[in-house]
């Protein structure tokens, strides 16, 4: 009986149980969740004609939640509202982010000089729910014009022959995407079209050089032309290049102008190209003239080398371009490549050019001389060397000696002047032929070979060589005229007849 009564009491405390937590526990209904509210922190620009903004705005916004948190936001853009026939409408295109401020590059459309850009945001809650009045503001803006400049600093300058590399930029506050085109023009000639993007350019005089006289335009390092007649070009004059550029709302800018280059034209199939002093160079000269052959002269190191180019590649290949034959004049000495940074001699620097006109069948005397601490890494493969003989002690030539040919008695025995000290004889590359050796005197154990002149022929065919390389200075060895004025004479007219 105790068990039962027992039961009873516990199945009367089980109902009772039950009956609270069906109909005596009543919590009340749920409530539906707030969307978020949104906020810019500008309601309105009230801007209008010239004091609209320019395409790039920067906008801040933020949004709360009454009975949440604000997770994130959905910001939309558009340039158009469109009449549904109930009034104006602006058709969203949602992007979400999570940021609270932004820096917006608008575009302004075609053709159109200003714009009203619509932005929207709307913020997102923890629920998913989104406001459903986004924040707007409309936004007015104004065209900006473009600019334009070219790099004086890295321009042609002094005199050119035949060749003028400029590099230039467009830019645009709106945006620089927004450039549509670009124009240039030589003095007050006719503006022809520029692709936007190529910033490098290059004029070559046409090979037709007669009056009016026309240039072939080059984009980059590229080896052909995108297209020829360049017109209002002045030969021995001035010539100043302008740019100019339009974005897509019809904008252009003003233009601007480099500085101005004398520009000459080819006037022979030789050319002279001197690294070394004034008085150096008049002897080069004479013996030139003394052959005779004509010639044009670069000399790159008048007015503190003006005339050497910014860039090596294409202005320096296109100038080789122009000519058949060309003797270059160097030493030792490092000058700066102000576009790389790197310093090294002058043929160095003139190195990868001169092996493209080489391996197209340009024809070519070196003269030069190496220093102590000279990296070959640029003449070998180019010229036709493989290294230069290093070894202790001295070695001179002396005055009673000479450098002599050892292909034939056409070419003359050269002798110095003075004693000659800080010679370099070279290792002739394996396609190379042994033009010249040195009646050295060996001191203080100086051990090595003696060649100090290589030659090398055009493909391999022995009726074509087309490149001739000394290792010393040919002014050094002079101590008769005349040999020069030989030598090279049999070089450039004999066997570079081909």
């Amino acid at each position: 009986m105790i068990w039962y009564k027992f039961s009873t009491y516990f199945l009367k405390v089980q109902i009772l149980v039950c009956i609270t937590v069906f109909t005596g526990c009543d919590r009340g209904s749920s409530v539906a969740n707030n969307p978020p509210d949104t906020k810019l922190a500008i309601d309105a620009i009230n801007l209008s004609g010239p004091n609209r903004l320019n395409s790039i705005v920067q906008m801040s916004w933020y949004g709360t939640d009454r009975d949440g948190y604000v997770v994130g936001y959905d910001i939309s853009t558009d340039t158009n509202v469109y009449d549904t026939g109930n009034g104006p409408q602006i058709f969203y295109d949602w992007q979400k982010t999570t940021k609270q401020d932004s820096t917006f590059y608008f575009s302004i459309p075609e053709g159109q000089d200003t714009a009203d850009i619509y932005l929207s945001v709307r913020s997102r809650d923890n629920e998913g729910a989104v406001d459903p009045t986004p924040a707007s503001v409309i936004i007015p803006l104004k065209n900006s014009f473009p600019n334009v400049e070219i790099d004086q600093s890295t321009q042609s300058l002094g005199s050119q022959i035949g060749v003028l590399t400029y590099r230039w930029n467009g830019s645009d506050p709106d945006g620089d995407e927004t450039i549509q085109s670009a124009e240039f023009r030589f003095n007050d000639g006719t503006w022809a079209e520029l692709d936007p993007n190529e910033n490098q350019i290059t004029f070559v005089l046409n090979e037709n050089l007669s009056s009016p006289f026309q240039a072939e335009l080059y984009y980059g390092n590229d080896s052909e032309p995108e297209y020829s007649g360049v017109t209002g070009i002045r030969i021995d004059s001035a010539n100043i290049l302008q740019i100019r550029v339009t974005d897509i709302a019809g904008a252009t800018s003003i233009p601007d102008s480099a500085l101005p280059v004398i520009l000459t034209k080819p006037n022979s199939n030789i050319l002279l190209i001197s690294g070394q002093t004034s008085s150096i160079t008049n002897s080069y000269k004479s013996w030139l003239t003394s052959i005779p052959v004509n010639y044009d002269l670069i000399d790159f190191e008048e007015n503190n080398g003006e005339s050497r180019p910014y860039y090596w590649n294409p202005t320096f290949r296109h100038i080789l371009n122009q000519y058949s034959k060309v003797i270059t004049v160097t030493n030792s000495d490092n000058i700066l490549d102000p576009l790389t940074g790197i310093t090294q001699p002058l043929l160095a620097h003139m190195a990868l050019a001169m092996q493209q006109y080489i391996n197209s069948g340009g024809k070519i005397i070196n003269t030069t001389s190496f220093g102590p601490s000279t990296d070959l890494t640029p003449y070998i493969g180019t010229f036709p060397i493989s290294g230069v003989v290093s070894s202790t002690g001295q070695v001179r030539l002396v005055t009673d000696s000479s450098i002599v040919s050892q292909v034939g008695s056409n070419y003359p025995n050269l002798s110095p002047s003075s004693i000659l000290i800080g010679i370099s004889p070279v290792t002739p590359s394996a396609d190379a032929e042994i033009f010249y050796r040195a009646q050295l005197t060996k001191l203080s154990g100086w051990q090595g070979d003696n060649v100090v002149g290589v030659r090398r022929k055009y493909l391999g065919n022995p009726n074509k060589i087309n490149e001739v390389f000394f290792s010393l200075e040919l002014h050094k060895v002079a101590a008769n005229n005349s040999a020069i004025s030989n030598l090279l004479e049999q070089i450039l007219v004999y066997d570079f007849d081909w």
